[in-house]
């Protein structure tokens, strides 16, 4: 699958806080990494940065107490990701041959063939949603990961388009200003869009979350286990000291009865008195103990669960109609003596819609089994060049 997805690194937060600020109408005027920000009195936000001085910065303890810092760890980007998914404006996106370069497939890139002339004639537009999600995957005690993801979602059959998709994360990350992006009413197709668009990121990042869950289930189940050891462990040596002190208090009881000497039996019984609190004191902590062994550990059990507990936040932080032109892709190929033209069927955005094959085995062309030219065919170096 096309990977389309971005940690939550400086640069991108540098990016996203910039495109978000702006989308708001913000003036932003750069000094280094001192950011300078002003909003409009009618800004949409519940944010509070008109007038203040963003520092982009790796570490926010030393940001001044009156700027706020820039960071992937940043409160003010956890407020601005929050706002923005509770946001998630509806914008519209035109991708055409003019303003999207062309998109060659990775069985001509990795060719040797050399392309020498190429165009795109378009036929028709197709729609599509594609959304930015903000997805965070954490556990308490041991994991955290934050990225930005998205999908593209054909609007007719809402078969997803991944090669569309990285695209427009690349344009959202890049902040392409040749796009124009304009407001488009929501309707029950971009809604059953969205859901769909969901549901594709789940499966998206399902292995990451299978796997983390399992690594935290063994932490767990470690943790667990080293405790149960430490019990029985702990269970032993209160027997040991029990034993100790039952043999003190038999040692004191002896003194009483030997005393000759008021004083001394005084001391004596005190002694007796202080053993025979620390023993019960122990053999509460015992009783206690073993209960908790007998019954499994609930109430350990229960808080090892809640701190490898693993959460996952899918939040849909943009999201935009893209139209984008469909039709055909000419281009003119030269190898060695032999040129050859050819068409492919072709997508702003998309790239070579239809999967490629040799002209002579049928084997599919791809970057393990790049073109290659014989004659008037097209063929794959790997199974017949």
């Amino acid at each position: 699958m096309t990977d389309a997805a971005i940690p939550v690194t400086e640069a991108a937060v540098e990016r996203f806080v910039e495109a978000y600020l702006t989308s708001l109408g913000a003036d932003i005027r750069k000094d280094g990494c001192r950011w300078m920000v002003s909003l409009p009195p009618d800004a949409e936000t519940n944010l509070d940065p008109d007038g203040a001085t963003l520092v982009v910065t790796n570490n926010p303890d030393d940001v001044g107490e009156d700027d706020i810092s820039l960071s992937p760890e940043s409160k003010f980007l956890e407020q601005l990701l929050d706002e923005a998914a509770d946001r998630s404006p509806l914008g519209s996106l035109s991708f055409t041959g003019e303003a999207v370069d062309i998109r060659l497939p990775p069985w001509l890139e990795a060719s040797s063939v050399e392309v020498r002339q190429q165009s795109f004639t378009p036929y028709y537009d197709r729609r599509a949603l594609c959304v930015l999600f903000r997805v965070g995957i954490e556990t308490v005690s041991e994991y955290q990961s934050e990225e930005l993801r998205a999908v593209a979602i054909d609007l007719n059959g809402h078969e997803s388009r991944p090669r569309l998709a990285q695209t427009y994360l690349k344009i959202s990350e890049a902040g392409v200003k040749e796009i124009e992006a304009s407001p488009v009413p929501e309707s029950d197709a971009v809604a059953d869009a969205l859901d769909a668009a969901r549901e594709t990121v789940e499966e998206d990042v399902g292995p990451t979350v299978k796997d983390i869950r399992e690594r935290a289930t063994r932490a767990a189940g470690r943790e667990l286990g080293d405790y149960r050891k430490y019990a029985q462990q702990r269970n032993e040596e209160l027997d040991v000291e029990i034993e100790q002190l039952n043999e003190r208090i038999k040692e004191a009881t002896e003194r009483i009865e030997a005393a000759n000497e008021q004083g001394e039996r005084v001391e004596a019984l005190r002694q007796r008195k202080e053993l025979r609190r620390e023993r019960d004191d122990l053999r509460s902590e015992r009783d206690d103990l073993r209960e908790e062994i007998e019954a499994g550990f609930p109430k350990r059990r229960q808080e090892i669960r809640d701190r490898h507990a693993l959460t996952v936040r899918l939040e849909p932080v943009a999201c935009a109609v893209v139209s984008y032109e469909r039709g055909e892709l000419s281009v003119t190929l030269k190898a060695d003596e032999e040129t050859i033209n050819a068409s492919f069927p072709y997508a702003i955005g998309v790239g070579v819609t239809d999967n490629q094959h040799c002209d002579r085995c049928g084997e599919a062309l791809s970057e393990e089994n790049p073109l290659a030219i014989a004659g008037t065919q097209l063929v794959g170096t790997t199974c017949c060049d």
